[in-house]
């Protein structure tokens, strides 16, 4: 259930990852195996934010939202969007294509 909540953000491409990272593999893998994975701490994790991000609790002033607040700022003056997690997930075959 805790993950459900949180599946319309991933499927509409408001969750992006970096194309390539030395966790990626083992963070989608746990991800696309969930509830039947053996672990889900990052599960967990990624649920708990993104559900904090969605109630959207007013104006928070702590590290976490002023380090959001700056990497959406960095990339506005990016060119291009990283690609969604469905995308990555489905290049690198763990979701149907």
């Amino acid at each position: 259930m805790r993950m459900h909540a949180q599946t319309a953000m991933i499927e509409n491409g408001f969750v992006h990852l970096p194309k390539a990272a030395p966790w990626l593999a083992a963070y989608l893998h746990e991800l696309t195996v969930f509830p039947n994975g053996r672990h889900d701490d990052q599960v967990d994790s990624t649920a708990q934010l993104l559900d904090w991000f969605k109630r959207g609790s007013g104006e928070p002033q702590d590290w976490l939202w002023q380090l959001t607040k700056e990497e959406h700022r960095a990339q506005q003056a990016r060119p291009a969007r990283p690609e969604p997690l469905s995308v990555i997930a489905k290049r690198m075959g763990l979701l149907p294509r």
